[in-house]
């Protein structure tokens, strides 16, 4: 068998914040402990466990020995057993054991006749389906879960409308798959603000000069306002506080400013809301990934900058979901070069094909992110290892 490839996707809390990582895997069959605990010591996922939890499925044989469980401090995963586990004497033992150091585990839910006999020594968290705890799980025993102390987690969630029926169900964990989708309930942005935005895209697209750029700005301060927010949040630590556009400027420097500009397009533009933007941070999170995935494809890519435009690849996917636009006519609207437009309107090219994979990946397909990533020459360390950058990077942006 090949080595297995390892996939890390964010989990939201109600607020839409960050909260948890799912940690997945082509290999589910037959991936063992050692496996998972190759991919903890090569990857760089400890800075990220102690941002938020893992959430890691596991094998109730790997429960017997414990050496990958005790790699971990007691708040950097939530170990997810499956169903089956229940009839297993001991492994529930080993279970009321860990969680009597403080460890968190899960038990993945498939069956509503099963929750009351669910142990609450033994788990703290329950993992559902959402349109099995929607459509198939009792009232009754749903209101259990939560009287019984059970803390909740949904994955494989389909729309907005299924998160916020699962948010006021209590549920504490969600898969954030459905951000991605575009909501079609949701009305489309003022004219103006969609105006705005597409001339800014257009001048960031074609590194215009930077007085042109700041004209937006003069137009709009509120575009103003959300730029200072997002690079005060990680661009320039704790020392420098930018506080006009030409700081920014001159602190950053013209590349840098190009891409918190990029970034910039998924602030809530109009909005004096301040809260978590899970797709400003999903951007974020392609964009670094795709940057770094080039710099790891074997033979080197040996092209100028092609980690910048791989960086722009990434950040410009969303854009049909931010502006409720089919991709074609956003397409039609830029001056993108041909390795971007063909990345964003077809999946062409070597940018198309790791858009591909990031975007399999995120829904759930994981063999299918595996095979590409193979036939890109990509190796699994080298790809778990950008993936934990990407997300550690973009899990510092904060508009609040």
């Amino acid at each position: 068998m090949p080595k297995p490839y390892f996939f890390f996707r964010p989990m939201l809390a109600k607020n839409h914040a960050w909260a948890a990582f799912d940690w997945q895997t082509d290999q589910t069959a037959t991936v063992e402990a050692a496996d998972y605990a190759h991919c903890l010591g090569e990857s760089g996922v400890e800075p990220l466990a102690r941002k938020a939890p893992l959430i890691i499925p596991t094998a109730p044989a790997w429960l017997e020995h414990g050496e990958f469980i005790q790699k971990f401090e007691a708040n950097q995963a939530i170990f997810v057993l499956p169903t089956g586990i229940l009839e297993d004497a001991p492994n529930i033992e080993q279970c009321k054991a860990l969680r009597k150091q403080g460890r968190h585990c899960a038990l993945h839910v498939t069956s509503a006749e099963i929750i009351r006999q669910i142990p609450v020594a033994a788990f703290d968290y329950l993992q559902f389906d959402a349109r099995f705890a929607r459509h198939q799980l009792p009232a009754s025993e749903l209101s259990y879960t939560g009287d019984a102390g059970f803390r909740k987690i949904a994955h494989a969630i389909d729309s907005r409308e299924e998160f916020d029926w699962l948010a006021t169900h209590h549920f504490e964990l969600y898969d954030s798959s459905f951000v991605t989708l575009r909501n079609a309930a949701a009305g489309k942005d003022a004219d103006l603000t969609r105006l705005k935005l597409l001339k800014l895209l257009s001048l960031v697209a074609q590194d215009a000069d930077t007085r042109e750029i700041e004209v937006i700005f003069r137009e709009e301060p509120k575009l103003s306002y959300n730029l200072l927010r997002l690079v005060n949040s990680v661009a320039v630590g704790a020392k420098t506080s930018i506080g006009s556009f030409s700081q920014a400027i001159a602190i950053l420097g013209r590349r840098q400013l190009q891409r918190w500009l990029q970034l910039l397009i998924y602030a809530n533009q109009l909005s004096h809301v301040r809260e978590p933007n899970p797709l400003l941070q999903l951007a974020a999170a392609r964009g670094r990934q795709m940057e770094l995935l080039v710099g790891a494809i074997e033979p080197a890519i040996d092209i100028e900058e092609f980690g910048d435009t791989a960086f722009m690849t990434g950040i410009f996917s969303l854009l049909d979901v931010l502006l409720k636009l089919p991709m074609s006519e956003i397409l039609d609207a830029l001056p993108l070069q041909k390795d971007i437009h063909d990345a964003l309107g077809s999946r062409q090219g070597i940018l198309g094909h790791l858009l591909s994979t990031i975007i399999c990946a995120e829904s759930g397909d994981f063999p299918g992110a595996a095979e590409t990533l193979r036939q890109i020459g990509i190796n699994p360390s080298r790809h778990a290892s950008a993936q934990t950058a990407a997300l550690f990077w973009a899990s510092g942006i904060n508009l609040d």
